[in-house]
């Protein structure tokens, strides 16, 4: 397990913090830029999510806190943000590796919106995959030391926000979303942020599937409440 970037505070960090304090960027009580209760809770282990068509694993239940994390992470770039979720897709990957027995992979991220893109100037997850990159590589699984990422999933028509969406107008909304630029010649693990229905995965394996290209299994770093429940 790579050691956690949050440090303890020590005597002149506590006193900095009375003319300076910092809040935590989940719960935003003061003194920590994460606190420990909330750090705990991104390090529980990780767990099946309820997901039919590939071995999937979450770490963290979305809710109304940790929701404040993940948008940082994708409209601040807050580095605190970003090394939570990459910490949790890290162990994921873990747990995911150890259900399904190694095979040569590649991580391959959820592709932001076209809009989102040009807003941020590229996926928000391109530094969380590379700080999960740095965290395998840390790491005391050998097969995890060895995983890269690719960009390998690209939109193909205009979606709209699923923020608000049914889960029908979700699934619909997505269909047809993406295709796989290349064939990387191994199988693939996605990636992303968080999972809701589904739809996002679904529509990300079929990509895949067009190309006869196999999914190993994926990975969020969040999932709903509904989907943690393990069957």
């Amino acid at each position: 397990m790579a050691k956690s970037r949050f440090p303890n505070f020590g005597v002149a960090a506590g006193l900095r913090t009375l003319v300076f304090p910092e809040i935590c960027i989940m719960c935003e009580e003061t003194n920590a830029r994460i606190c420990e209760r909330c750090l705990s809770i991104w390090k529980a282990p990780a767990r099946k999510v309820k997901f039919d068509q590939v071995p999937t694993y979450s770490i963290i239940s979305y809710n109304q806190e940790v929701s404040k994390v993940v948008l940082k992470a994708k409209e601040e770039q807050n580095r605190d943000a970003q090394m939570l979720i990459a910490q949790a897709i890290h162990y994921g990957i873990g747990a995911l590796l150890s259900n399904v027995g190694f095979t040569r992979a590649l991580m391959v991220p959820i592709p932001s919106s076209k809009l989102a893109m040009r807003r941020r100037g590229e996926s928000f997850l391109h530094p969380i995959m590379d700080l999960v990159v740095e965290l395998n590589s840390k790491s005391m699984n050998l097969e995890q030391k060895n995983l890269l990422w690719d960009d390998l999933l690209k939109h193909q028509k205009k979606v709209r926000d699923q923020a608000g969406l049914t889960f029908f107008e979700r699934t619909e909304n997505l269909r047809g979303a993406f295709r796989a630029t290349f064939d990387p010649g191994c199988p693939v693990i996605l990636v992303d942020d968080v999972i809701t229905t589904g739809a996002t995965l679904k529509n990300a394996i079929a990509a895949f599937g067009e190309r006869k290209m196999t999914v190993l299994g994926a990975v969020t770093a969040c999932a709903s409440a509904y989907q943690l429940l393990i069957r």
